[in-house]
């Protein structure tokens, strides 16, 4: 995740909200295409979209193979600009409009965490609204933007919940910023209203008689010590009120979950309610809760299904401490690791410190990892509760310390949380009877709750800070857990009760750099006596694996006076440790009533030395923009920060080796308002010592892709990737706003010395749109958003100028089938200018920009807005040229107008090591490859072209502009050729049906005939496409993943409306199972036949040919070849017949019939044998038709009578393995 103070680009690792229940899922990682944003996903692969905080559109699909493609659009569906990030396994979306507000701390980076917002079902099929927490800086202000409406108000970090309508996001984000521009101020953002920081609300997840004996509780009982009288509070699922266990304990509930109530449907709270304060009426009194005397207040903040968002956490925090006063409050439950600057460990030390209250709360199921604590229980005034077995062994699932950030010291103690018997909930999905075991952190939690209540039932004064320190220094040593692991031991609540001396929980000592001149860092231990007499304590330090002399006592002994106490020092040779370090230890006061232990940890920043960043621009100017700096030799997180005006940045950072990029606006060179973006880098700043890094854009060199013909950007794209070894890769992909700028930069760099460095540059460049030519003058406007396209040739056509284009300016002008030139202005919008134009004739209406780079007038407005004329425009340098002749009156042109382009390029260059002193790329027709590409949709229309690149080193991919073709037509497309691209192509026919082709790469000079959208529709599967997995086996299962049943050709494909598949499996005549477009079957080991059987049927009228096919595959299979997973040996059939626009074929058309395996499938054998009938009545009749071989395949010549309008095909295939396919296509195509 990015760092605050720092920005990230896209993918990052932010921690994933994590149950403190054992049984809790794992983060979902996401991506997406842009053409399933348009069209849908494929099977077995998993498509959505998600609506970030900019109304920016993030559409994520995660393929069969783990890989994630993106996409990045705007509210208004044009890309948009974004920085897409990799570190660790998340993914983050950073728009460009939101990378400086991130820099600047006020928008939290979980915002933009894509792979959390899908996992927590904030993906916008699952919530038309984004819940969002905000602070404010004035808690007597607190103003709501517009577009977002208030939920609650949080005053325990003076702030509130509200919610963002996604229907329209932009009025909330323009609210938020107060309309500020985002872009190039190089000065700190500040959110609008007072707002102070914006957070994601966020879901945190829910993480007896033996256990109750194991902590101590039965001779607390034994002294009329039961917890009577004290308030206990249970944050979790809810209760079942009517368990025995539970009956008169409740004093009140409440439910903060919108549209639930306190009824407890999941479980878990009914547990660990229970386990607190049950009464064991069940169990005849048996199953006992630790304090069945305390009063439960149950505080609904999960929802039925484990998890809640943070805001009604909050919210039952503040009500539990507030207004129920509970001594203890207890929270099983528990989101990802952080430094303890998140909202609720926030509010557990606000709380803490207003009412007293006891905050007992899970460390989380995410061990043994060290570093997996979660919030809250990262708060400093929580007591943070591991889990151990009946043993006392540390529980593998138990969270560990040290704390994310600080190396703090966390958890603080353990307490039995496996096989934990505990009330079950009637209404609970799982499990019988009155009780249920369950395994967590969840369950010791409530141990330690109930015990803080017996010990508050003892010292009804001690607040929860006291309570935490007694509970902590009187637990069981637990010598084998070192203390970052399991505090300073298992909970012992007898001793807690019976002891009259008590000392200071836990101890943590960190030093910042510069270190103090001592030397030294320290912490005071304060012993409590409660007793009538004085007490001596003998105290020693123990722990493995530190340095000697690195922890020691100011005193080895000391007496705690009666009913008051003493001090001992411990002290930390700071020579002694290493930089960022955390250690661990164990400090013992062993006097006549047994041990105290208080665990002790201490860390020490690393030096810091100083880095500073001075830029400049081509002129010697200062240069402001956005840094991204990441640490090459560590796993964390880049940082970003904003250079303002002065051209400066200060940084202190600890020694290590950096890569540095910066992003800055500066002047192109077409022209005096040529716009340009450029890149500054230095992928390998070695900081040792304090040193100046000078960023000088006077050697930036252009980024540009000049191909064979006449083509405009229609996507770019810059990755870059920094490894080293034995650390997780960090990527950055940049998408850039390309429609903004006149060109791109980048500076060379220096090759790195330490890891590896590569930088890959994609383009998507196609045929221009519009040209206008005269004489040795030619100009290329921009095709503004939203405009209507120009009829496609080439013509004469004259230009008049209509000056600042109102509505009086335009009736004074005789623009009816011209090309009305306009200036652009503030005075009138160009809405109004394209409004006049259309209602005084105008066959055109072209803008002039008056500022930098091109002009985008209608990249933000609504669809409701779109010009009702062709509109485009120049940039300010080209316009003038052409407004200087038009002011002498009208000119003529030759216009040339390509609306949907005939030829494409999709280029690629990579550098390994350095940015080259030359990154442009100049290829020739020779180190391409050509693929002519026949859209044979049988609907006119648009169809969407859009082909990834794919890199054997990533794990996800960034699509491409897309380009917008005719869905019946023919064009050209180049590509970058070799083995080292690897391509995967996509086209689909928006609302109606996508395909994709195999991952592949093409040789230089190759041409490659490719027919999307072609007749004969059926299921067909890709061995080698990362799209999807075929159907496999391993040991006794059966996997069908996803049937893609409407693909053309050699395409998977699949429709998206009205259609029906069902996927059947059989041994023999046994059906072993079934689906829709998935099953999995169990089945016998033995050598035996199967069937796999898919009907798919898809609605007519709409599709007038194959509207249902039958594919039955028959093939042999046993558990001795598939102990690893492996491809199911399935003959598949392309089909080849010549067909017009239409779909129509010749009655005496010849049609191919290929059959070939999946790719890597076990038990294939040679296809020996193929057969075709046809029907021309729709079933009722088949013929055979005389097959012969050719090549590969099989070919067949039609016979249909001249009455025939369609031809149904039924095809059989076997191999001399014995495998086979008879597949059946109704009217597969139509007849002339």
């Amino acid at each position: 995740m990015l760092a605050v103070g720092a920005v990230l680009t896209l993918l990052t690792t932010a921690w994933p909200s994590s149950s403190a229940g054992a049984s809790s899922a794992g983060a979902v990682p996401a991506g997406a295409t842009q053409a399933a944003a348009a069209a849908g996903a494929q099977p077995g692969a998993r498509t959505r979209t998600v609506t970030l905080i900019t109304g920016d559109k993030v559409t994520a699909t995660t393929t069969a193979d783990g890989r994630t493609t993106a996409t990045v659009r705007k509210p208004t569906g044009g890309p948009a600009g974004a920085h897409i990030m990799s570190v660790g396994e998340d993914t983050y979306v950073y728009p460009d409009a939101a990378m400086p507000y991130v820099a600047s701390g006020v928008l939290d980076e979980g915002l933009f965490n894509v792979s959390d917002l899908l996992a927590d079902g904030y993906d916008d099929a699952q919530s038309d609204h984004l819940p969002l927490i905000v602070s404010y800086a004035d808690a007597r202000k607190q103003v709501v933007p517009t577009g977002a409406r208030r939920t609650r108000t949080l005053s325990s970090i003076q702030g509130a919940a509200m919610v963002a309508d996604r229907k329209d996001p932009t009025a909330f984000w323009t609210s938020l910023t107060d309309a500020t521009a985002a872009r190039g101020t190089g000065t700190a953002k500040t959110l609008a209203g007072g707002i102070a920081k914006v957070w994601l609300d966020g879901k945190a997840r829910v993480a007896l008689a033996d256990s109750t004996a194991q902590i101590g509780a039965p001779q607390v009982w034994q002294g009329g010590n039961t917890g009577q009288d004290v308030d206990v509070a249970v944050l979790d699922t809810g209760i079942d009120a009517a368990h025995p266990d539970l009956a008169g304990q409740i004093a009140a509930s409440a439910s903060f979950i919108p549209g639930q109530d306190i009824t407890d449907r999941n479980g878990h709270g009914t547990h660990v309610a229970s386990t607190i304060a049950g009464t064991g009426a069940a169990s005849g009194g048996k199953e006992k809760g630790v304090a069945p005397g305390a009063s439960l207040h149950i505080g609904k903040v999960l929802a039925e299904d484990g998890s809640g968002q943070d805001s009604w956490i909050l919210a039952g925090m503040e009500w539990a401490a507030r207004d129920q006063h509970a001594k203890v409050i207890n929270m099983s439950l528990g989101a990802g690791p952080t430094d303890g600057s998140d909202p609720l460990s926030q509010a557990v030390n606000r709380l803490s410190a207003e009412t007293g209250a006891l905050f007992v709360i899970a460390a989380g199921n995410s061990g043994p990892a060290p570093f997996s604590v979660g919030a809250p229980g990262v708060a400093d005034a929580a007591l943070t509760v591991g889990a151990v077995d009946s043993t006392d062994r540390l529980a593998s699932f138990s969270s560990r310390g040290p704390r994310l950030g600080d190396n703090g010291l966390k958890p603080e103690l353990t307490a039995p949380g496996v096989g934990i018997l505990a009330a079950r909930s009637q209404y609970a999905p799982e499990g019988e009877g009155s009780y249920v075991a369950m395994d967590g952190t969840s369950m010791a939690t409530p141990h330690v709750a109930g015990a803080a209540a017996l010990l508050a039932r003892t010292h009804p004064d001690w607040t929860g800070a006291q309570l935490k320190d007694a509970l902590v220094s009187t637990t069981k040593r637990t010598a084998q857990i070192a203390p970052y692991a399991g505090g300073g031991g298992r909970l012992d609540i007898d001793s807690a009760v019976k002891s009259t001396v008590f000392a200071t929980g836990s101890a943590f000592l960190f030093t910042k750099w510069p270190y103090p001149s001592s030397g030294l860092v320290s912490k005071d231990i304060v012993y409590t006596n409660t007793g009538a007499e004085p007490v001596t304590l003998d105290l020693a330090i123990t722990a493995q694996g530190i340095p000697d002399g690195l922890l020691t006592l100011t005193s080895s002994q000391v007496t705690v006076p009666a009913h008051g106490t003493a001090t001992v020092g411990v002290q930390g040779r700071l020579d002694l440790a290493a930089d960022d370090g955390g250690y661990s230890a164990m400090l013992t006061a062993t006097g006549p009533g047994g041990e105290l232990h208080t665990p002790v940890a201490l860390s020490k920043q690393s030096e810091r030395v100083t880095l500073s960043v001075d830029t400049k621009d081509r002129d010697g100017s200062t240069l402001p923009g956005l840094v991204i700096l990441k640490d090459v030799r560590r796993d964390t997180a880049p940082q970003a920060y904003e250079i303002d005006e002065s051209g400066r940045l200060d940084l202190t950072l600890r020694p290590s080796t950096y890569s540095l990029w910066m992003y800055a606006d500066v002047r192109g060179l077409d022209g005096p308002h040529s716009l340009a973006r450029a890149v500054l880098s230095d992928p390998e700043v070695v900081l040792g010592k304090d040193r100046t890094l000078t960023l000088d854009a006077s050697t930036l060199r252009k980024v540009e892709a000049i191909a064979p013909q006449p083509t405009g950007n229609n996507g770019l794209r810059i990755d870059q990737e920094r490894s080293y070894p034995d650390l997780y890769p960090f990527f950055d992909s940049y998408q850039l706003e390309w429609w903004l700028y006149d060109s791109v930069w980048a500076t060379p760099t220096r090759k790195v010395t330490q890891g590896a460095y590569a930088v890959t540059t994609r383009w998507r460049q196609e045929q221009p749109a519009v040209t206008l030519a005269s004489g040795k003058d030619s100009w290329t406007p921009k095709v503004q958003v939203l405009s209507p396209k120009l009829a496609a040739g080439t013509r004469s056509a004259s230009l008049v100028y209509v000056g600042d284009g109102s509505s009086e300016d335009f009736r004074r002008a005789s623009v009816r089938g011209r090309i009305a030139v306009v200036l652009r202005n503030d005075r009138v919008p160009a809405t109004e200018q394209a409004k006049s134009a259309t209602e005084a004739g105008a066959q055109q209406l072209l803008i002039v920009h008056d500022g930098y780079g091109p002009l985008d007038a209608w990249a933000d407005k609504p669809l409701e807005e779109a010009p009702q004329l062709p509109v485009a425009s120049l940039s300010t340098d080209q316009g003038q040229r052409l407004l200087a002749e038009l002011r002498h009156g009208s000119k003529t042109v030759k216009l040339t107008s390509h609306p949907y382009p005939e030829y494409l390029y999709d280029l690629v260059q990579h550098h390994d090591g350095a940015i080259p002193r030359d990154p442009g790329y100049r290829p020739g027709t020779r180190d391409l490859a050509k693929i002519e590409q026949s859209f044979r949709n049988i609907w006119q229309g648009e169809a969407l072209d859009i082909r990834y690149d794919l890199s054997p080193d990533l794990t996800w991919a960034v699509g491409p502009a897309s380009s917008t073709l005719l869905a019946q037509g023919d064009h050209t497309v180049w590509v970058t050729a070799g083995p080292k691209v690897k391509w995967l192509s996509q086209s689909a026919v928006p609302g109606q049906l996508s395909e994709f082709g195999s991952s592949r790469s093409y040789p230089a000079r190759s041409t490659t005939e490719e027919t999307w959208f072609a007749g004969i529709q059926r299921p067909r599967l890709l061995s080698d496409n990362v799209m999807s997995t075929p159907p496999s086996r391993i040991g006794d299962l059966i996997n069908v993943f996803g049937m893609p049943s409407w693909g053309s050709g050699p395409h998977e494909g699949t429709v998206f409306d009205g259609i029906t598949v069902n996927t059947s499996l059989y041994q023999g005549d046994k059906l072993v199972g079934e689906g829709s477009d998935m099953l999995f079957a169990e089945v016998a080991p033995d050598r035996l036949p199967y069937r796999l059987v898919v009907d798919a049927t898809r609605s007519l009228p709409k599709w007038p040919y194959s509207p249902r096919t039958r594919t039955e595959w028959g093939f042999v299979s046993d558990q001795a070849h598939y102990a690893e997973m492996e491809t199911l040996p399935l003959i598949q059939l392309d089909y080849g017949v010549s067909t017009d626009l239409a779909g129509r074929a010749d009655r005496r058309a010849e049609l191919s019939v290929t059959p070939s395996h999946l790719g890597g499938a076990a038990g294939a054998g040679k296809i020996n044998s193929v057969t075709l009938e046809v029907s021309y009545d729709d079933g009722a009749g088949w013929r055979t038709l005389k097959t012969s071989r050719s090549g590969t395949g099989w070919r067949v010549r039609l016979d249909a009578p001249s009455k025939a309008r369609y031809a149904g095909l039924r095809t059989t295939a076997r191999d001399a393995a014995g495998n086979s396919v008879v597949q059946t296509v109704e009217r597969a195509f139509g007849l002339n």
